[in-house]
């Protein structure tokens, strides 16, 4: 896992070991027996922490949890507890938040006035992140129009480091992403006579560092940045290569995710503004919501709305497939016998555990989110850490959630090894919802499907999972169990609560009855690939393979007749009728469709032919209308693992080429190969016989028909 700008300044670690103290225990008001695997101790310590909670002021229950008990500390005062809790500082004392507020002058006046300083606003999503002073949160937080603040949301990318890394710069291009003859891209480009020409591309992702230096040895040509969005970091580098081997001629631009949820999405909606086309990242935000399109997803679908086409790396979290899930989901189910003394009611995991042990450590961080609207949240969970045995609770997120909160908490496992711990959810207040915890590329030993969650998941996009270039041996990928999915690649399906606006989907259900479930991934993409930016050799996970995709979509576009001639659901129906169908049969929860194959996608959206009307009488038969039949002949037949055709008279000169009847006859002939060879019936044709016989327009259209109908 790559996280980019971790730091934003000079910074000390502040770990804060926070000392147990003695608590009044609050009774349940139907005491019960203790659970077995929760010891006296934990229990009561789970107690203490909730009795605490009870107790915070009202510009308390605005602010995170963990930055209340690092503010604590800080402040020399006791605190309830025996765990870490971590926070990074600079040397001001200052840290990095979000906050959910209205962008107000008096607000930004504010965040300088007790020493802090603005790193961006988005007024359009009522966010402000800032460095702000640690002791001075909770004078920010008592401001009427700030309704929430945490942490900063820090992005992670979806390269997988590989074995094998190129660290000194290519000085020429010698190198081509392997995924360009993997998903018979350069062969579309032969046939179809595509390169994306007058389809931009837009990426986001860390930032292109090294993009100069790729320009000078020809891997890259001009590409459009928006201002003072260059970000740091080499993948958005490393991307632009893919898009570029395999559309070569798409105007490139690029964007940073950096700087939040609300940058992010501003900048998809900037790129789209600025001209591009087809918009592809590799980026996640682990704040970003489940269980409805938070603020990214709410850019992506602006960006659609305005005629762009959208594609995501599916994640590297892993799948259930494979044994890598690191996600549990399911309705809250409320534990046998809840510990008595503490406020509120523990959740009991698949076989009535009322823990879920962390098999491998996460590197980020474990989020927990249920089934409540977006800043409509009035049902509060809380997420605790144990060590293995359950007897010490080493990390908790307890946040408030009354009414106005957003269904979500965070434990930061960045600085430390997680693996055996186990994880605790307690319902503190409030009803039974639809839980989704997420490990964030750990694993837990008691895991579900459904990873894939976020922008990615949002239903205008289309989420991108990774095949090993590898599998391919050199030549096309030919689907089956020979391409399967990266063990790590993330899987769906994705349930949603809430439409647009953030109305329910099914009012008063949300559980696992309710909702909307949507296909996850939708389309899968090669990774592992060659790429000439230092570090980047190979180039694995799924921010390889989205590029692929969203590169083909480019091509795409330009067949079927320019940036604009389909649809975000014409797109949609070419990759399902035409990719390559891998893992379950039919559309799965690993891959989607299957792997992008752009020699069929590309013909399934029926390139326009010239001089679409044929008349008897009226039209002249020309060369470029036997060169434009014979390419997509040729172009079925190697879709459906033929040798393209040996025509009689393969050179055409326009004006200088007699159209004759062999010619005809060898595209039936080449035609009804390609279509036994795909399974189909060949079609029939008027004068069968054709010795003797004059070309006809009706020659022509039936061709044409029957081209575009095995397409």
């Amino acid at each position: 896992m790559v996280q980019v700008g971790w730091k934003m300044l000079p910074a000390t670690l502040l770990v804060i070991t926070m000392v147990w103290l003695p608590a009044t225990i609050v009774n349940s008001q139907q005491p019960q027996p203790a659970r077995v695997d929760l010891s006296a101790g934990a229990i009561q310590q789970i107690a203490a922490f909730e009795s605490a909670k009870a107790r915070r002021t009202p510009a308390q229950r605005k602010i995170s949890s963990r930055l209340i008990h690092a503010a604590t500390i800080r402040r020399g005062e006791p605190v309830v507890g025996s765990v870490r809790a971590n926070v990074v500082l600079d040397r001001e004392g200052r840290t990095e938040v979000d906050l959910r507020a209205d962008v107000t002058p008096e607000v930004l006046a504010a965040i300088v006035a007790v020493g802090g300083a603005v790193v961006n606003s988005q007024p359009a999503y009522r966010t402000i992140r800032a460095s702000i002073p640690l002791t001075q949160i909770e004078t920010i937080a008592s401001l009427p129009d700030v309704s929430s603040i945490r942490p900063a949301d820090r992005m992670m990318t979806n390269q997988r480091a590989a074995a094998r890394v190129l660290d000194q710069p290519v000085t020429n291009k010698d190198n081509s992403t392997e995924g360009d003859v993997a998903h018979r891209a350069a062969l579309a480009r032969s046939l179809y006579g595509v390169t994306g020409s007058g389809v931009a591309i837009g990426v986001i992702s860390d930032g292109v560092s090294s993009l100069a230096a790729r320009q000078a040895t020809g891997d890259l040509p001009s590409v459009t940045v928006l201002p003072g969005q260059a970000g740091s970091g080499d993948e958005g580098t490393a991307m632009l290569e893919i898009v570029y081997d395999l559309a070569p001629s798409s105007p490139l631009m690029f964007a940073s995710a950096l700087g939040g949820q609300a940058q992010f999405a501003t900048n998809v909606q900037q790129l789209c503004a600025a001209g591009a086309k087809v918009i592809v990242d590799d980026i996640f935000y682990p704040g970003e919501a489940v269980f409805q399109d938070g603020i990214v997803a709410q850019g992506v679908n602006a960006a659609v709305g305005s005629g762009c086409v959208y594609f995501s790396s599916a994640g590297n979290s892993g799948n259930l497939d494979d044994g890598t899930s690191g996600v549990w989901e399911g309705d809250f189910a409320a534990a046998a016998s809840s510990p008595p003394g503490v406020i509120g009611t523990t959740h009991a995991f698949s076989g009535g555990s009322s823990s879920n042990q962390l098999t491998t450590d996460p590197p980020f961080g474990i989020t927990l989110q249920w089934s409540d609207k977006l800043g409509g949240s009035a049902n509060d969970y809380d997420l605790y850490l144990f060590n293995s045995t359950l007897d010490v609770i080493y990390d908790v997120s307890n946040d408030v959630q009354d009414g106005d909160d957003d269904p979500v908490e965070f434990i930061d496992s960045t600085f430390f090894n997680d693996a055996t711990n186990r994880l605790v959810v307690v319902l503190a207040n409030g009803s039974s919802r639809y839980l989704h915890l997420n490990t964030h590329r750990g694993r837990l030993a008691i895991a579900t499907s459904g990873q894939i969650s976020g922008h990615a998941a949002a239903a205008n996009a289309f989420a991108v999972a990774a095949i090993n270039v590898g599998t391919a041996g050199g030549g096309a990928f030919t689907g089956g169990a020979t391409n399967p999915v990266e063990f790590f690649s993330s899987d769906g399906p994705r349930r949603i609560f809430y439409g647009a606006g953030g109305a329910p989907i099914t009012p008063g259900n949300f559980s696992a009855t309710g909702g909307q479930l949507l296909q996850k991934p939708d389309v899968a993409a090669a990774d592992c690939v060659t790429t000439a930016t230092p570090g980047f050799s190979p180039f694995c996970g799924t921010s390889a393979a989205a590029p692929h995709a969203a590169a083909v979509a480019a091509l795409m576009l330009q067949a079927a007749g320019g940036p604009s001639s389909l649809t975000r659901a014409q797109i949609r129906a070419a990759i399902d009728a035409r990719s390559l169908d891998i893992e379950a049969p039919g559309v799965d929860r690993d891959s989607g469709s299957g792997i992008m194959d752009a020699l069929g996608v590309i013909g399934r959206v029926h390139p326009p032919f010239t001089d679409p009307v044929l008349s008897a009488g009226s039209t002249v038969a020309r060369e470029i209308h036997l060169r434009e039949l014979r390419a997509r002949v040729d172009a079925q037949r190697v879709r459906c693992h033929l040798t393209p055709f040996d025509w009689t008279d393969p050179s055409l000169a326009a004006a200088f080429t007699v159209i004759k009847a062999v010619h005809i006859a060898e595209l039936r002939t080449a035609l009804s190969s390609a279509y036994t060879a795909c399974g189909v019936s060949p079609p029939t044709y008027t004068d069968t016989n054709l010795a003797g016989v004059a070309v006809k327009a009706v020659h022509f259209n039936e061709l044409r028909n029957a081209v575009v109908a095995l397409e």
